[in-house]
C-alpha cells in the first residue's frame, strides 16, 4: 500500500516514516511487557525529582542573573541591603483621633514587639510607637523613640502627635496627613532572590512552602493580626512578602485545581464521544504522566517553578490529548474492519504516525519559541513544556498503543466514531447526523472557494485593524483577582498613603566620604523635588537629604524654616557624625558603606509599567538637560525591573512569533512535500493570531508577559489539525483524483476527530478564564479565540485556498487502492 506518489528515485519522507511507525506499533503489540515496565521506571525517577521542585514568583524567576539589569539590582542590594518589606496599614474605626487614639497605639506598641518576636526573618519593625525621633539641644544630637517615654493621657499623645506632622520623613510614611492612618513597616533581612538554603527557617522541616522566606514570614504576620488583643484595629496588608506570599499560593493552588478540572471536563468529554472508559482514562494518563515527567524535568535541572507554571498542567492536558484521540478514533475504526488487533494498530500507526510526529513537532516550535525571550521564566517555560509535549507523544504511541490493545472495542464505540445509529424498525443504520453535516459542508466549500477566500480576508483586515490598538504593559497587582484581599488592600494603601511600588535611584559622588558634598546633596535634593512633582503615580520620596534637613531643623528648635540643607561640607559630615553617635540608624538605608553611594527611594502606587516608563523616561530627560553623564543615578529597583520587562515582552513577542513562524513553516513544507502546499497551509493558522491581537487592540487588553504567549503557542496548537486535515485530503486526491470527492471523504474520515480535538481544546483552555490570575483568566478566553477562529478556517478557509490554487495539481482519473 503506498502513501504518497513514488518518486523513481527515492521515497519521500513521509514514507519512510509512515513505514517506520508501522513497525513502531507492530513492536508495542508484541512486548506490552517491555513498554509498561520501562513505563513505570519512568514513572518512579519522575516521582523522585518530582520531591526536588520549589515554587518562586520574585524577580529571580524573570531575569536571569546575568542581565545587566538584574545584576546592577543585586549590586543595590548588596551596598543597601534586602528592600523587601511587609507594610501594615491600619485604622482605628469610630475613634475620634484615629491611628493618634491612646487605647489603640497602646495595640500598636504591643503588636510592634510581638511582630519584631515572631515573624522569621524580620530585621526591624518600625511603627508609631518605636520609630526613630531626632532632637537637638544645644550641641546635642538626641535620638529616641516617637513614644518616649510612653504618653499616659490622650493629650499627651496629642502633643507628641502635633511634633510628628512636622517631621517629613514620618509623614506620610508611618502615619497620614490627617492622622486617621497609621502604618507599621517591617523590613526583612532575606529577599526572595538569596539562596533556597538561606531562606529555610526550621532545618528539621526543610524547604517546604510554609517553611520558607517570605511564606514563613507572611503566615506568621497573619496570625499575628487575627489574633484578639488586636481587636477594634483594621488593617490592610502589603508590600514585597505578602504580595510574593500570594503569588507562590496561588501558582500553587492553580496548577493543581485548574489541572484537576481539565481531568475531569476533558476526561468527561472523551467518555461521551468515545462511549468508552479507556477512551477517556487512556489519554487522560498518558497526559498526566507527561505533565510529571516534564515537572520532574524542572526539579533535576534545579529551576524554581515560577508563575508560568501554573499554566502547564492544564496546557499539557489540553494539548497532549489530541493525538490519543487520532489514533483511537482511527484504531476503533480499524478494528472493525480487519478484526485483528495487531493489524488495526500497523495501520493506525502507518496512516497517524507521521502526522502526530510532525504536529508534535509544531507545538514544541510554538512552546520552543518563548526560548528566544531575555525573561528567565519564560526560557524555562520553553523547556519544560516542550518536554511535556514530546512526552505526551511518546507515551502515546508507546503506552497508550499497548494499554488500547489489552481491551475489547465495544460495538457502542464503533457506532458513535464512525458516525451510525442503532438499527431503525427496518433493520437499517441510519446516517448520523456528522456524516451528512461534513458532506454539506464539502460540498459549499467547492462551490463558493472564491466567497469563502474574501469573506475571510475581509473579516481578518476588519479585526487586524485592532492590532494598531494594541498595547504593551503589565501590572504585578493586575495579575491578581479582584476577589483577593490583598489586591483590594493594595490598593487601598496606594490611595492613602506609602504606595506598594517603587523605583530606587542610586548618586555616585565620584569619591569615598563624598556624600557630605554639599553641592552634591543639593544635585539629589534637585532631583528629588523634581521626581515629588509627580503626583499622579508617586506618593513619597525619602533619602539622605531629607535626613540631613531633619537634623538641622532638630538644632534650630524645629522651626520649619531651617528644614533646608546646611552650605557647610565640615557641618554636614558634623551633623552625620552626631547621628551616627547617638545612635541613628535610617542611614543606613540611603547610604553606602563607603559613603560614596546613596539611594533615593521613590516610593509611588502600583501601577502599570507603561505609567512608571513614561515617568521614568519624563524624569532622564530632566537629568539629562541638568546634569552631567557621570553625575547621572543609576536608576534600579523592582519598579524599574518591571519596566524593563515590558522591553523584553516587545522583543519577545516578536522574535518568538517569528522564530515559530519560520520553523513551523519550513517543517510544513517538509511533511508536505511543497513550498507552496506548506506556505499556502500557514495563512489559516497566521491569520487567527491576528485577529486575536486586534481583539485585544479593541477591548483594551493590554499584552503582558503572559499574554506573550499566544501568538507563538497558538500557531503551533493550531497548525496540528491543518497538518492531519492536508495529508488526509493530499491522500484521497491521490486516490480518487476529484477535489469534491477527496474533500467529502477526508472530512468524513478526520472531520469528526479535528472536531472532538476541537472540543477538546477549547475546553481545556476555556478552563483558564476560571482562575485567580487576571492574566491566565484573559489568556483562556484569547486562546479559546484564537483557536476557534483556526478550526473554522480549517473546515472553510484551508479547503477553499486548496481548491483555488489547485495545490495537488490538475484533477485526474481514480488510482483506486489505498
Amino acid at each position: 500500500m503506498a502513501l504518497t506518489p513514488k518518486s523513481s528515485r527515492f521515497e519521500s519522507l513521509v514514507e519512510k516514516l509512515s513505514r517506520f511507525f508501522e513497525s513502531l506499533g507492530a513492536f508495542t503489540y508484541d512486548h506490552r511487557a517491555i513498554v509498561l515496565i520501562l513505563t513505570l521506571a519512568l514513572l518512579g525517577i519522575s516521582i523522585f525529582f518530582l520531591n526536588k521542585v520549589r515554587f518562586d514568583t520574585s524577580f529571580e524567576s524573570f531575569f536571569s542573573r546575568e542581565d545587566p539589569n538584574y545584576a546592577q539590582y543585586l549590586q543595590f542590594r548588596d551596598d543597601f541591603g534586602s528592600d523587601e518589606i511587609a507594610y501594615i496599614l491600619y485604622t482605628v474605626p469610630g475613634k475620634a483621633h484615629g491611628a493618634w487614639d491612646l487605647e489603640a497605639m497602646k495595640q500598636i506598641a504591643h503588636l510592634t514587639r510581638t511582630l519584631e518576636k515572631e515573624v522569621p526573618f524580620v530585621k526591624e519593625v518600625t511603627s508609631l510607637a518605636n520609630a526613630e525621633f531626632i532632637e537637638g539641644r544645644g550641641d546635642e544630637l538626641l535620638i529616641h523613640e516617637v513614644l518616649e517615654p510612653f504618653p499616659q493621657s490622650q493629650e499627651e499623645l496629642l502633643d507628641i502627635r502635633s511634633r510628628v506632622m512636622k517631621k517629613p520623613l514620618l509623614v506620610g510614611t508611618l502615619t497620614s496627613a490627617d492622622g486617621r492612618h497609621g502604618a507599621i513597616i517591617m523590613d526583612m533581612q532575606k529577599s526572595a532572590v538569596d539562596q533556597e538554603k538561606d531562606l529555610i527557617f526550621d532545618p528539621a522541616r526543610g524547604p517546604v512552602p510554609d517553611n520558607l522566606y517570605p511564606e514563613v514570614s507572611n503566615n506568621a504576620i497573619e496570625r499575628i493580626l487575627a489574633r484578639p488583643e488586636y481587636g477594634g484595629l483594621q488593617f490592610y496588608l502589603t508590600g514585597d512578602v505578602v504580595l510574593n506570599t500570594v503569588y507562590n499560593r496561588t501558582t500553587r493552588e492553580e496548577s493543581a485545581r485548574l489541572g484537576l478540572i481539565a481531568i475531569l471536563v476533558i476526561g468527561g468529554l472523551l467518555f461521551f464521544f468515545f462511549r468508552r472508559p479507556l477512551g477517556a482514562l487512556g489519554p487522560l494518563a498518558v497526559v498526566t504522566m507527561a505533565v510529571m515527567v516534564s515537572t520532574a524535568f524542572a526539579g533535576m535541572m534545579g529551576w524554581k517553578l515560577d508563575l508560568m507554571y501554573s499554566m502547564l498542567p492544564l496546557t499539557i492536558i489540553t494539548v497532549g490529548v489530541a493525538s490519543s484521540v487520532h489514533i483511537l478514533t482511527e484504531y476503533t475504526v480499524n478494528y472493525k474492519k480487519m478484526k485483528d488487533k495487531r493489524a488495526a494498530i500497523r495501520k493506525t500507526m502507518l496512516m497517524l504516525g507521521t502526522p502526530c510526529l510532525f504536529t508534535m513537532l509544531t507545538d514544541m516550535a510554538g512552546f520552543g519559541s518563548t526560548n528566544v525571550s531575555s525573561i528567565k521564566s519564560l526560557q524555562h517555560f520553553a523547556w519544560y513544556s516542550s518536554l511535556g509535549v514530546l512526552a505526551a507523544f511518546v507515551l502515546t504511541v508507546t503506552v497508550f498503543l499497548s494499554v488500547l490493545t489489552l481491551f475489547k472495542v465495544p460495538s457502542s464505540s464503533v457506532r458513535a466514531i464512525e458516525g451510525e445509529t442503532e438499527a431503525d424498525g427496518d433493520g437499517m443504520r441510519q446516517r448520523h447526523f456528522s456524516i451528512r453535516f461534513f458532506a454539506a459542508l464539502s460540498d459549499f466549500d467547492v462551490r463558493h472557494p472564491w466567497k469563502i477566500t474574501i469573506a475571510w480576508m475581509i473579516f481578518f483586515a476588519l479585526l487586524g485593524v485592532g492590532m494598531t490598538y494594541l498595547k504593551v504593559d503589565s501590572n504585578f497587582l493586575n495579575e491578581l483577582s479582584t476577589k483577593l484581599k490583598v489586591r483590594t488592600d493594595t490598593e487601598y494603601v496606594d490611595a492613602v498613603m506609602l504606595g506598594a511600588g517603587g523605583l530606587s535611584y542610586v548618586f555616585d559622588s565620584g569619591e569615598p566620604d563624598g556624600v557630605s558634598d554639599p553641592e552634591f546633596l543639593r544635585r539629589l535634593e534637585r532631583f528629588q523635588n523634581r521626581v515629588n512633582e509627580e503626583t499622579f503615580i508617586i506618593m513619597k520620596t525619602m533619602s539622605i537629604v531629607d535626613l540631613v534637613k531633619d537634623i538641622n531643623q532638630a538644632f534650630h528648635n524645629e522651626d520649619t524654616a531651617y528644614y533646608v540643607l546646611p552650605e557647610s561640607r565640615e557641618l554636614i559630615a558634623q551633623y552625620l557624625l552626631l547621628y551616627e553617635m547617638a545612635g541613628g540608624e535610617k542611614i543606613r538605608d540611603y547610604i553606602a558603606s563607603d559613603w560614596q553611594r546613596v539611594n533615593l527611594e521613590v516610593h509611588g502606587k502600583l501601577l502599570t509599567s507603561s505609567i512608571y516608563k513614561q515617568v521614568t523616561d519624563d524624569l532622564n530627560r530632566f537629568l539629562e538637560s541638568g546634569m552631567e553623564p557621570a553625575q547621572r543615578p543609576v536608576l534600579t529597583g523592582t519598579g524599574f525591573l518591571w519596566i524593563k520587562l515590558i522591553q523584553y515582552i516587545v522583543d519577545s513577542q516578536v522574535m518568538g512569533f517569528s522564530v515559530a513562524f519560520v520553523v513551523i513553516s519550513i517543517m510544513m513544507c517538509l511533511v508536505l512535500g511543497s513550498l507552496r502546499i506548506g506556505l499556502l497551509a500557514m495563512i489559516p493558522n497566521v491569520a487567527p493570531v491576528f485577529v486575536t491581537l486586534g481583539i485585544m487592540g479593541w477591548l483594551g487588553i493590554p499584552l503582558d508577559y503572559v499574554k506573550l504567549l499566544i501568538a507563538s503557542i497558538a500557531i503551533g496548537i493550531a497548525v496540528d489539525d491543518t497538518l492531519h486535515f492536508i495529508m488526509r485530503y493530499r491522500l484521497e486526491f491521490w486516490r480518487l483524483g476529484s477535489y469534491r470527492l477527496a474533500l467529502e471523504a477526508a472530512l468524513n474520515d478526520v472531520g469528526r476527530s479535528i472536531f472532538i480535538t476541537t472540543v477538546v481544546l477549547l475546553s481545556g483552555f476555556a478552563i483558564n478564564m476560571l482562575s485567580k490570575m487576571t492574566s491566565y483568566a484573559e489568556f483562556g478566553f484569547l486562546t479559546l479565540v484564537t483557536l476557534t477562529v483556526a478550526a473554522v478556517a480549517d473546515y472553510f478557509l484551508t479547503p477553499a485556498l486548496i481548491i483555488i490554487f489547485k495545490a495537488f495539481g490538475p484533477e485526474r482519473e481514480p488510482r483506486g487502492g489505498q
